[in-house]
């Protein structure tokens, strides 16, 4: 804009009066150029973000940048970037488990005695605990 490269040498107030402009129009349509003063701050802050897989929220972030602008600015850059930490959901307890699966049938009819090695694998185990849940052991149709 003109105005911005005479600015040194002249005032608003002359420069708009030659213009003709009000100063007001001036200050609206320079804030519409839309200088972004945070562009390097918001490729660091993507990039800390992205180091952390994810993990970092503006605190952190913050902290691992180390420079001296404000939290909130952090906030605002990261949820501009649509950057959000994951925060796993807690896991309350519950001695409810669901329905109770049904007993598998009774295989080996007490009769423990096996005529060769690997015959017969018995166990006492009732449940399973895995990542998904507890569950009870599947019958294997193997045995007898």
């Amino acid at each position: 804009m003109p105005v911005d490269r005479l600015g040194p040498r002249y005032s608003l107030r002359s420069m708009a009066c030659l213009l003709r402009i009000a100063p007001s129009s001036y200050h609206y349509h320079h804030a519409g150029i839309g200088v972004d003063k945070y562009a390097g701050l918001r490729a660091r802050v993507a990039r800390a973000f992205a180091d952390s897989k994810g993990r970092y929220g503006y605190r952190r972030v913050k902290a691992a940048l180390g420079t001296g602008v404000s939290e909130k600015v952090i906030r605002r850059l990261m949820a501009e970037g649509g950057l959000s930490a994951h925060v796993p959901k807690r896991r309350r307890y519950s001695s409810y488990e669901g329905e109770t699966t049904p007993a598998p049938g009774n295989l080996v009819n007490r009769d423990f005695t096996a005529e060769r090695p690997n015959e017969k694998w018995l166990t006492d185990i009732t449940e399973i605990k895995a990542s998904d849940g507890k569950g009870v052991p599947l019958a294997d149709d193997r045995l007898p």
